[in-house]
């Protein structure tokens, strides 16, 4: 049953470039590491506008694969610092983060 974990930014104005160019670095890393990426730019519905990224993982086992993963990634570790800790006008604000599996039905 596959994991998807969700972050949801909102693109501050004029910064469209740059977020998108942090995204596209954190997918290589993360279909490095074992993860699929997905990006969804919600237009209607909760928080929109905004862009979802969705991490899927294969089942509870990959997520945890991968979670250990990016803990010990050295190009993740130097990403998430400059695209995050140590940036003071980040590109985007994180405005929530969800977990969630797939239900099997039928």
């Amino acid at each position: 049953m596959p994991v998807l974990g969700t972050s949801t930014f909102r693109v501050r104005p004029g910064m469209t470039q740059g977020f998108l160019e942090n995204v596209t670095t954190a997918k290589k890393i993360l279909e490095r590491l074992g993860g699929r990426v997905r990006v969804v730019n919600r237009i209607v519905g909760t928080d929109a506008p905004c862009t979802v990224i969705v991490v899927e993982s294969a089942d509870w086992k990959a997520y945890g694969e991968l979670q250990s993963k990016l803990q010990t990634d050295s190009e993740w570790q130097a990403f998430i610092a400059k695209a995050i800790l140590n940036n003071r006008d980040p590109d985007a604000d994180l405005i929530g983060t969800s977990l969630g599996a797939d239900v099997p039905i039928g």
